[in-house]
């Protein structure tokens, strides 16, 4: 059995007539007859009731006409989808995102995407930026977006600046810094700290968010860490600590009466910023030029 034998069965169902079948399909009569037999003995029992003047579905043709025209259905959208796939149209992408970016410009970049291209399956993985580069060399992600300060020596990856976001201390209400328009490292001395950090955030890269408060010329003292801003956020509202988180996640926080939020400066004055950055390997993947062209 195959799709042309399909086919031809279709015609002569349609038709009821060998000739005009035969004709359609640009075969002889003998061909077409020829065939029909052929996949009447494949599957084993008759399609059709013949006599000179017309020809009438059996039982069995009748129930194989609905699955023949499903099977058809199913090549054709096959086919059209494969087309699609090797123009990019369509397709699968694997996207990795650090914790806590799926809260910033990550989600709009998805939904531009999803808007342009909404044949294209998105895959997403959530992971600390140790993971996501390893996966990115693996070939198991498309694309990863990172925090530009976890991107060390991966040279053989394509690298693309995406923004920056300050970063903002974050108080309980009440405290005694609240009433300052901005803070400087220095200001946060001696104060207890809340990190915002994933439990499975690799040692080096916790040391380097570490780096972060000694810029003041003190080691903080970190009272706790965690993963999810919500969780951090009633931490600090109770009095545990005080944060220094992004603002794509603090913004989220503006209208708490619980919390305080101010901008962080260096001692020059210039912005405490974390940058983003979008990372892949060269594959070949169509789809991956279509994310590309709107980041």
């Amino acid at each position: 059995m195959n799709l042309n034998q399909l086919n031809y069965f279709i015609s002569v169902a349609e038709q009821k007539n060998f000739t005009r079948a035969a004709e359609q399909n640009y075969i002889s009569q003998t061909a077409m007859s020829q065939q029909i037999k052929s996949l009447e003995n494949t599957i084993g029992v008759p399609l059709f009731v013949r006599d000179k003047h017309h020809v009438e579905l059996t039982a069995a043709g009748k129930v194989y006409l609905k699955e023949a025209r499903k099977i058809i259905q199913q090549s054709d959208d096959a086919m059209r989808l494969a087309r699609l796939a090797s123009t990019g149209v369509s397709g699968e992408l694997t996207l990795g995102f650090v914790t806590g970016y799926g809260k910033g410009d990550f989600s709009e970049y998805l939904r531009i995407f999803h808007e342009a291209f909404p044949d294209i399956k998105i895959n997403l993985v959530r992971e600390n930026s140790s993971v996501l580069l390893d996966r990115l060399t693996q070939g198991t992600c498309d694309v990863a977006f990172v925090i530009s300060s976890h991107v060390h020596g991966k040279f053989e990856l394509n690298r693309k600046y995406l923004t920056s976001y300050p970063i903002m201390a974050v108080l309980p209400e009440g405290h005694e810094l609240s009433d300052n328009e901005k803070l400087s490292y220095s200001d946060l001395e001696g104060e207890k700290f809340i990190m915002m950090d994933p439990a499975d955030q690799p040692k080096d890269q916790m040391q380097e968010s570490l780096l972060i408060y000694q810029r003041g010329g003190y080691l903080p003292d970190v009272v706790a860490a965690d993963g999810e801003d919500e969780t951090v956020m009633l931490m600090i509202a109770a009095g545990i600590g005080i944060g220094l988180i992004p603002e794509y996640i603090t913004r989220h926080y503006e209208n708490d009466p619980t919390l305080q939020i101010l901008p962080i400066v260096k001692e020059d004055g210039s912005a405490e910023t974390l940058d983003f950055e979008a990372l892949w390997s060269d594959n070949n993947n169509p789809a991956l030029d279509h994310l590309l062209q709107i980041l």
